[in-house]
């Protein structure tokens, strides 16, 4: 008996938005005298090294707290199938 082995892979992109984080730029003495600008920058450049909102032993960076919130929005794109040969 002859046989063929065969699967299929499945690839696409994903979208996902999470609720927003809002802190209180005075916890934090490294924005104080920034403008929003300047603030918004320095956010999206040392969000893994920032210290969370709230405090919590599972949470060691706003990174952190951001990955924890509820996701909004979830979308798939791209989606493509290819079959694979053994």
């Amino acid at each position: 008996m002859k046989t063929i082995t065969f699967g299929i892979i499945e690839t696409y992109s994903t979208f996902i938005s999470r609720e927003p984080v809002t802190i209180n730029i005075s916890d934090y003495p490294e924005l104080e005298g920034k403008t929003e600008d300047e603030i918004k920058d320095y956010i999206s450049q040392n969000y893994y090294e920032m210290k969370p909102s709230t405090e919590s032993e599972y949470l060691a960076s706003l990174y952190d707290e951001m990955m924890e919130m509820e996701i909004i929005k979830e979308k798939f794109t791209d989606e493509q199938t290819e079959i694979w040969f053994d």
